[in-house]
């Protein structure tokens, strides 16, 4: 239930109302695949108490609910969120709208306004209206619901920015409304702080100008085109039914007509309000703003998907509600906090939803992941292949929650990218060195030159003919050899180069014994091949060395386990974990050394 406040002085507002002032972590790894622009013995569960999901908060001394009414309101009216607020970037930048058009799912009409930082909405406008599109105050056309802003087709009605104001001004906006009906093709609009009526719509000053007489306001001022304006009409016709210039407030929208409403936009239903920010062109930057909790079921089906166990969901709802608190303002140059792409989390609403996904996000709804009471930055990634990884060790920054944990819990046969293997040859390795700028002849030597204690890559080297060495380290071991146009790479930490012709070598002397004869003894006396030279170690003159193998055939096999950068949680491991009976507070503690599940409110007081 979403709660409203009244203003007791309305006097405060109309003196001009708080503009919102908005203020880039790792993104997550989707389960079914790292990147969508990529073209390719554990420790027991601990007993643990699960911590209280967000309380239902205590009711201010005068609300109004969002199933109200909006007639029966007194106008401004503040609407204050029950949970942590989320602004997410739905169109921004290149994909910025010409128009946003909204249409009640679930509820029906829409409060006009602003958001301020912290998600409080303050409502200065309603309309009953269910399908509604806004835009920038300048020249449009409609036809058949869509919306241009160059020459429509033909037939298509011309929406113009320009208007003729009366000279009053309302002291409410039923007020406003009701004056708005005296006049021809009128409506309401917000004016810096003010109830105004604006009547017509024309393609230029001059002609409002001179409609100004048969619109019954001959003393009225033309106005119209502002850089800081937006226009709501009805989608359907293309009618003005309200206006918002609040000198450069960003303009809010915020579903009514049923306690949780939803929203169609662009083909997806949305849970929340929209908040609308004009660019530099005059297109619209959309952003989406929305209660944590909401949030969280509109990641779920797509960073995990809506068939995994109840505990396996709550681990992912409340690592998505941890990172997007952590990257709060990531994408402030855009004005909100994350996007809706894998940039960040993917993030589509609730199309693919379902009630037992969203009930399993509602259980765990403003819980996450803190150390030492500073939130945690909740990375993960689809499979590791048997160790997670330290941050430092792939990014270079040391975070004591992200430390390397064994994970024998994977199911590496059913994952994407579980288990792979590509085979490059040395001119195709060079290729791709030389195309990420890194002059280097055909390669005749790659190998693994350093493990991490856990196992992982911590450098790979390449050598030419000539004997020119290249190394990459950490995250750069990674990703160096991944190549479009090759269609391949490799796909996590963990890995090892082998071929037809391999010497394993041992020192700085690059004393070699041949792959194909090297035997090891185990502890039980038995005598096998050496499969994995990089997880051997031994004596040499110099002390001791980790053993590598280093292809001389000019083909080189990368063989590996895992997708995704290893640090923090695993999906697959979180599954098999949740699978075998543990609880998601000991699956998000196993994962995050030292790190709790608390509650964002309590914790950080909003």
């Amino acid at each position: 239930m979403k709660r409203f406040t009244s203003f007791l002085l309305v006097l405060a507002l109309l003196l001009g109302g708080e503009a919102f002032a908005a203020g880039e972590g790792v993104g997550f790894i989707p389960a079914t695949g790292e990147d969508a622009a990529d073209p390719f013995a554990s420790a027991e569960p601990a007993a643990s108490a699960a911590p209280e999901a967000s309380p239902e908060a205590a009711q201010p001394a005068s609300y109004v609910p969002t199933d109200v009414d909006p007639a029966s309101v007194t106008y401004p009216v503040e609407c204050e969120p029950e949970e942590y607020i989320v602004r997410a970037g739905l169109f921004y930048g290149s994909t910025a709208l010409a128009s946003a058009n909204l249409q009640n799912f679930d509820g029906s009409g829409y409060m006009f306004g602003w958001y301020d930082k912290d998600g409080v909405f303050t409502a200065v406008g309603y309309t009953s209206q269910e399908r509604i599109t806004t835009f920038s105050d300048r020249n449009m056309y409609v036809k058949d619901s869509t919306y241009y802003d160059s020459m429509g087709p033909s037939g298509a009605t011309s929406i113009g920015a320009y208007h003729v104001q009366t000279p009053d001004s309302y002291p409410t906006y039923q007020a406003a409304l009701a004056a708005a009906g005296a006049y021809t093709s009128a409506f309401p609009a917000y004016i810096n702080g003010e109830w105004r009526v604006r009547a017509g719509s024309y393609r230029s000053s001059g002609a409002a100008s001179e409609a100004a007489a048969s619109l019954g306001v001959p003393n009225g001022t033309v106005v119209g085109a502002s850089n800081t304006c937006y226009t709501v009409a009805v989608t359907p016709t293309g009618t003005i039914i309200f206006e918002f210039d609040n000198g450069g407030d960003r303009f809010g929208i915020r579903p009514i007509g049923s306690e949780e409403p939803v929203t169609w936009h662009k083909g997806y239903k949305w849970a929340g309000g929209f908040e609308y920010k004009r660019n530099s062109s005059g297109s619209l930057v959309v952003i989406n703003v929305v209660e944590i909790g909401d949030y969280t079921k509109g990641v779920i089906p797509y960073e995990i998907g809506t068939n995994w166990t109840e505990e396996g969901t709550k681990v992912g709802a409340v690592c998505a509600s941890s990172y997007v608190v952590f990257n709060k303002n990531r994408h402030s140059a855009y004005g909100f906090d994350v996007c809706n792409t894998d940039h960040c989390q993917v993030y589509q609403g609730l199309n693919r939803a379902t009630a037992q996904s969203n009930a399993y996000c509602d259980a765990v709804a403003g819980l996450a992941m803190f150390y030492d009471g500073k939130i945690c930055d909740t990375v993960y990634h689809s499979t590791n292949g048997g160790y997670t990884e330290d941050a430092v060790n792939v990014w270079g920054v040391d975070y004591p929650y992200l430390k390397a944990v064994p994970d024998t819990y994977e199911d590496l046969d059913r994952a994407q990218y579980g288990r792979w293997s590509y085979t490059y040859t040395g001119e195709e390795i060079a290729r791709v060195l030389n195309q990420k700028n890194y002059s280097i002849g055909t390669v005749t030597k790659a190998w693994v030159e350093k493990f991490t204690p856990a196992g992982n890559v911590y450098t790979v080297s390449f050598m030419d003919a000539s004997g020119k060495k290249l190394s990459f380290s950490k995250e750069a071991a990674r990703t160096i050899l991944t190549s479009s146009s090759l269609g391949k790479g490799t796909r996590s930490q963990r890995y090892t180069i082998s071929s037809g012709t391999v010497d394993i070598v041992a020192g700085e002397s690059g004393t070699s014994i041949s792959a194909s004869t090297a035997q090891v003894i185990g502890a039980d006396g038995s005598v096998q091949g050496l499969r994995n030279p990089g997880e051997v170690y031994v004596l040499t003159a110099s002390g001791t060395d980790v053993l590598r193998s280093e292809s001389t055939s000019g083909v080189f096999v990368v063989s590996g386990t895992g997708w995704g950068h290893n640090v923090g949680l695993s999906q697959w491991g979180s599954r098999g974990r949740a699978e075998a009976g543990w609880d998601y507070v000991s699956i998000l503690e196993y994962y995050y050394t030292g790190a709790k599940v608390m509650n964002i409110q309590e914790v950080l007081g909003r």
